[in-house]
């Protein structure tokens, strides 16, 4: 039982309470301790920043501080005379209001209120707010008798005596000091409320004055102005067309001498610029030194990489292929030479290329994104403008970034340094390859005229009669436009518009509607530069003049896209065409017959006259294959026939001829250029006979196209 009994009282000591447990140390507080509410504060700490900046003025010579920004930001502040019931001040203003006996104020100033005779208002004021003066109080004594007499009253009868026989044995003015101190310190908050409120006078903020200012009176004055009497005659005389027609011509003449004189003092002006114009010290040592340094970076990177492609840099010198003797008249091949990729954007594709007429091995290229793959959800389109050199086949030589697709580019023929530019989202710029920078010089983005579709093709023309640069652009929006470098800008001029018949004839809202063809390639007959040709997604050919506002000719050349116009290096009335119906059309100038037919079964991307023999020419097709056609030796069948990619990965797009070597450049997808050299046989030209007259090589030329053109058309 005994042992029962414990295990009870142990299992009774284990089991759980709802009672809280306290420590033995805990205080016991009464209930006004445990209402009593504490606050905390937090506060925003500025991380330690460093104090006592100075900055190096180069004007004063000397040191001077820096201003100090701060972390801080003051969003709002409001000035405001509220307070919060619980906070000290409040608790005073309620006990100052309080304290008012009313045995010794009127029933106004219970109120809260004493109004004068003057109707001022009164107020009262909390004594601690103001300066405690000794001579107010009635003596010394009875300030120290009264104090020390509310402090026995509430406890401190020990300490009041000693305080006393102190204060008795110590001088006057020792112990006004030591009351006001005391009073100040401690004995404001301990003294009863009534003895402390005063009744203050105060000034009424209220009161206001007007004031006046009178301005001076403004006198008004006529002006009177009297101008010279027009004179006024009469004149009659006879009139024919003879004269209408010499007037103009006289007139014409001497705007025309008046344009020149101004074209060369413009000139004069500019020389004398050059030869006198000073420039800054620095920006000349900065520019010379970034530009040195940058030429002697491309001079290493050359070396490095003709050491590294030696073998192929050899072969394109010297060698030549020995098996061409061996073929067929006329049969040839390529023989590959570089293959340059940019790195950085292999996904894109090249859209065009162009031989710089300045140096023999640089080429420039345009990249964008093809049209298959632009998405509306994705980012914006990009583009790059690449120049190569055969020399360095790394890397670019310069390099340029557009914000949209690069579609097409030229180089000028005069200044091999200026390079136009047309991209996918209508805006044209114009490069300066010999600068530094990689911005464009002359661009249509802040001017504000780009046009509304993608610009297809670019091409320069000859300087107008004032000297003026200017190009031509098509674009996929039906405008041909010619654009002309100003001062700081480019000038848009639309030269024509390439409307087109439609049948059934399209109508909105009862009106007839215009349609314009989109247009795909430009080509400026190298004879006559005002005379071009357009071609258009429609496969319509325009014939246009420089000088008119309307086509010449037009007519229908193939059923789909003319992705390629090209005049013949040497007779300029003969060109090609290739399209997307997989054909190639050979046409004569005013004829709209073509002359020979080549149906090749697939698609064209792009056809080239070869600039070494009048009867070549070359054409790329879809399936990365590089054909080229003699007519001198047949009209059916090709006389070279590559493949330059897999065609399940790559897709051929541009090709490119070089007029002072023998070799080509091929553009295709995912940023790839290869290069190749053409056999003897593909570029073998007409030579006199070494006995006899000797007859130029461009007059044999135009003689044996003359021949083949003959034939056909017998």
């Amino acid at each position: 039982m005994k042992t029962s009994k414990k295990k009870a009282k142990e299992t009774a000591k284990v089991v759980p309470s709802d009672d809280p447990v306290k420590p033995d140390d805990q205080l016991i507080l009464s209930q006004e301790e445990l209402d009593e509410v504490y606050g905390n504060g937090l506060f925003v700490k500025e991380p330690p920043t460093p104090h006592a900046k100075v900055i190096y003025s180069n004007k004063q010579k000397t040191y001077l501080p820096k201003k100090e920004i701060t972390n801080c930001i003051k969003l709002f502040e409001l000035k405001s005379t509220l307070f919060h019931r619980e906070s000290m001040n409040a608790i005073i203003q309620i006990e100052n209001e309080l304290c008012r006996k009313p045995e010794n104020l009127g029933t106004d100033e219970i109120m809260g209120e004493n109004i004068t005779e003057e109707g001022e208002e009164e107020e009262y004021i909390d004594p601690l707010a103001l300066d405690l003066n000794i001579d107010d109080l009635q003596s010394v004594e009875d300030v120290n008798e009264e104090f020390l007499h509310e402090n026995m009253e509430m406890g401190e009868e020990g300490e009041v005596e000693s305080i006393l026989t102190d204060l008795k044995n110590e001088p006057e003015e020792e112990i006004e000091s030591r009351v006001v101190k005391k009073v100040s310190e401690e004995s404001f908050l301990s003294l009863p409320v009534t003895k402390l409120c005063t009744v203050v006078k105060l000034k009424n903020k209220f009161n206001f004055f007007d004031r006046v200012s009178q301005t001076k009176k403004i006198l008004m004055r006529n002006k009177d102005t009297q101008t010279p009497v027009t004179k006024k005659f009469d004149f009659a005389a006879f009139v024919s067309l003879s004269d209408i027609y010499d007037t103009y011509e006289v007139d014409f003449a001497i705007q025309k001498e008046e344009k020149d004189k101004e074209m060369r003092e413009k000139l004069a002006a500019h020389m004398g610029k050059r030869k006198t114009k000073t420039r800054k010290k620095m920006y000349i040592e900065h520019d010379e030194m970034k530009y040195e340094l940058l030429k002697v970076a491309k001079i290493l990177e050359k070396i490095i990489s003709l050491n590294a492609t030696d073998a192929i840099a050899q072969d394109f010198r010297y060698y030549e292929d020995p098996s061409d003797q061996f073929r067929d008249r006329g049969e040839g091949t390529l023989m590959l030479m570089w293959t340059m990729v940019y790195e950085e954007e292999k996904k894109l594709i090249v859209t065009d290329i162009t031989w710089s007429p300045d140096y023999f091995d640089m080429f420039a290229i345009t990249l964008s994104i093809p049209q298959g793959e632009l998405k509306f959800t994705e980012s914006p389109d990009i583009g790059y403008v690449c120049l190569w050199v055969l020399k360095n086949s790394s890397y670019p030589d310069y390099v340029a970034h557009t914000q949209s697709g690069a579609m097409c580019l030229s180089f000028h023929h005069d200044f091999g340094y200026l390079l136009a530019v047309g991209l996918r989202d209508g805006n044209l710029a114009v490069y300066n390859v010999s600068l530094l920078k990689n911005e464009p010089q002359y661009s249509t983005h802040s001017a504000g005229t780009k046009l509304m579709a993608s610009v297809m093709q670019v091409v320069w023309c000859k300087n107008l009669p004032t000297g003026e640069m200017n190009f031509f652009s098509v674009s996929e929006d039906g405008l041909v436009c010619q654009w002309i470098l100003m001062q700081n800008e480019l000038m848009k001029v639309v030269r024509m518009s390439l409307v087109i018949d439609m049948y059934p004839e399209i109508e909105l809202g009862g009106i007839k509607q215009t349609y314009y063809a989109r247009g795909t390639t430009i080509a400026f007959n190298p004879t006559d530069p005002e005379i071009y040709l357009i071609g258009t997604v429609e496969g319509y050919i325009f014939k246009c003049n420089t000088e008119w506002s309307c086509y010449v000719q037009r007519f229908k050349a193939h059923e789909m896209p003319i992705n390629r116009i090209d005049f013949n290096k040497f007779d300029s009335n003969i060109y090609l065409t290739c399209s997307e119906d997989f054909v190639i059309k050979l046409w004569e100038d005013k004829s709209e017959i073509p002359l020979i037919i080549f149906d090749l079964q697939t698609g064209l991307t792009d056809v080239r006259w070869s600039p070494f023999s009048s009867s070549v020419f070359g054409v790329i097709t879809v399936d990365c294959r590089v054909l080229f056609y003699d007519l001198d030796v047949s009209t059916k069948n090709s006389v070279c026939e590559q493949l330059i990619h897999p065609t399940e990965k790559y897709r051929l797009v541009r090709l490119a001829f070089d007029r002072r070597v023998p070799m080509i450049v091929v553009g295709s997808s995912r940023g790839t250029i290869v290069t190749y050299k053409l056999s003897p046989n593909l570029r073998a030209i007409m030579k006199s006979p070494k006995k006899g007259v000797q007859i130029p090589t461009e007059t044999l030329e135009l003689e044996k196209l003359h021949t083949v053109l003959n034939s056909v058309r017998e």
